[in-house]
């Protein structure tokens, strides 16, 4: 691994893309490659997939959350597998905190309009993912932090739901997460919340691929209308956050703050990279260029060091 070729971007983007950058790779859950991998970022949507779609697969691995059953808050033909798909028709995001505190905020997901019927088209939904929460934390009988610390306490111990020491966000924000929403639900909610270190979100991560989360192999290959698979995404076209070349099996995540991971389970590797770029702003442009450019880097080294399959490293 040349860790000068993986540097580099990093440190030239620094103050220009983000006031802060931080990544680590992860080979066979061996470290291989770090950057200022112990600062801590809000990790916003990268939630989903480190928390949500976990619970969510391991409740289908037990049978209390069937994937293509459903459940009796959702509207009718809402079911698990279509919305961790986002394909259950539910609107992309709406300003749910005017509704008032966690629990009203809750009812107005779960009672927003769908945009299109349930199956029909992909659409990326925060909605969707508080529909799936709110589900999860009904059979569960807790709250999605303390679900997250019952049924993945390896997972849960190396992330906050907020963190006082955090890279700073939009308008000096720190420590507390970003996403007005999820601000309002006590930080805590399906689609945001986490906080942690570039190393934390790779051993996370690195937990899918060696075992430890039961159903990951379906996970990854259970692709739906669009790019998302069930909760994980996938690369969608040339210019996808996990480069222009990526492994045909990658799959991944990016969250709203300037957070990524991508992992390919036949290259045995984890990819985070986690900035504070909404600091400098919302507009995506600068973030989708260095994402698009280090995981690539990622790929052409971790492909170039992999021994033959069958050979032992």
């Amino acid at each position: 691994m040349n860790e000068a070729t993986l540097s580099e971007p990093l440190k030239r983007e620094t103050g220009n893309v983000a006031p802060s950058i931080s990544a680590c790779v992860l080979v066979d859950g061996h470290e291989v490659f770090c950057h200022q991998p112990d600062r801590v970022y809000d990790l916003a949507s990268v939630t989903k997939v480190l928390c949500t779609t976990e619970l969510a697969i391991r409740m289908v691995d037990d049978g209390r959350l069937p994937l293509d059953a459903h459940h009796p808050l959702w509207q009718p033909g809402i079911t698990t597998r279509l919305l961790l798909q986002h394909t259950a028709g539910c609107l992309w995001w709406k300003e749910l905190w005017r509704a008032g505190d966690r629990a009203a905020i809750v009812r107005a997901a779960l009672s927003e309009p769908l945009v299109t019927p349930p199956g029909r088209e992909h659409t990326y939904s925060d909605l969707g993912f508080l529909t799936l929460g709110a589900a999860i934390e009904a059979i569960g009988g807790a709250r999605i932090d303390a679900l997250f610390t019952e049924m993945a306490p390896d997972a849960a111990a190396r992330v906050t739901w907020g963190h006082g020491e955090a890279q700073p966000t939009e308008n000096g924000l720190q420590g507390i997460v970003h996403d007005d929403n999820a601000r309002a639900m006590g930080g805590v909610a399906a689609h945001a919340g986490l906080f942690g270190t570039a190393r934390a979100v790779a051993s996370i991560a690195a937990r899918w691929l060696d075992g430890r989360v039961p159903l990951a192999s379906i996970a990854f290959t259970t692709l739906g209308k669009g790019s998302h698979r069930l909760g994980w995404d996938s690369p969608s076209g040339a210019i996808s956050s996990a480069g222009p070349r990526p492994p045909a099996d990658a799959v991944g995540h990016t969250g709203f703050t300037g957070t990524s991971v991508w992992l390919s389970p036949s290259r045995r590797t984890v990819a985070v990279l986690l900035t504070n770029r909404v600091a400098y702003g919302r507009d995506p442009a600068r973030i989708r260029g260095l994402r698009h450019e280090w995981h690539q880097t990622v790929w052409d080294e971790v492909g170039e060091q992999l021994p033959p399959p069958g050979v032992a490293r």
